[in-house]
């Protein structure tokens, strides 16, 4: 070989390596790169499953609550329902009597009374229907809150009414969360 066979050599030798070294990088790149998705991947997933199952279980007591608040109210209700028709019976019964009473002033006093217990349980159920839906409510982590107590205040908000509703996250197109919303049904 000569002079000039060496130095071709050599020039390929070192062209060589040089591929060497380029591929041998660009498969740790592709290594390491494979590797941060799979973990960005199972945080994801991880901090997705935390929050389903926050939002499962912040649904699951808002649910109890409503069920429990509704069932009081309609046993009130029904209560109220049920003296009122007692109270109904109470009046055609002592009706009755006063008619068969000659006595007209007593008869003038029962009847008054009547009608003001009547009036009154008509007006308590007619102020109850006209009740009116609350707004639905956010509460964002730029009016300062934070992800320790915003589930908690709109909670509260949400039970202060006596209207069934829920408290959902709010997030953006990213999935960043913003704050939670109030929705009353």
């Amino acid at each position: 070989m000569n002079e000039q066979d060496e130095k071709i050599l050599e020039l390929y030798l070192k062209d060589l390596r040089k591929k060497k070294i380029f591929l041998f990088i660009f498969i740790i790149i592709l290594i390491v790169s494979f590797s941060f998705y799979g973990f960005y991947t199972k945080y994801k997933q991880s901090s997705n499953d935390i929050d389903n199952s926050i939002q499962e279980e912040s649904k699951t007591n808002i649910i109890n609550e409503n069920i429990t608040k509704e069932e009081t109210v309609s046993n009130i209700e029904n209560n109220k329902v049920e003296s009122n028709i007692e109270n109904q019976n109470g009046i055609d019964e002592q009706q009755e009597e006063i008619k068969s009473d000659t006595n007209e002033e007593k008869k003038n006093e029962t009847i008054e009374k009547n009608e003001i217990q009547v009036t009154t349980s008509s007006s308590n159920n007619n102020e109850k229907n006209t009740k009116e839906k609350p707004k639905n409510k956010d509460f964002l982590f730029t009016d300062g809150y934070t992800m320790d107590n915003v589930t908690q205040i709109a909670q509260d908000y949400l039970k202060s009414y006596d209207f069934s509703g829920e408290c959902v996250p709010i997030k953006d197109n990213e999935g960043v969360y913003l704050g939670m919303r109030v929705i009353f049904y």
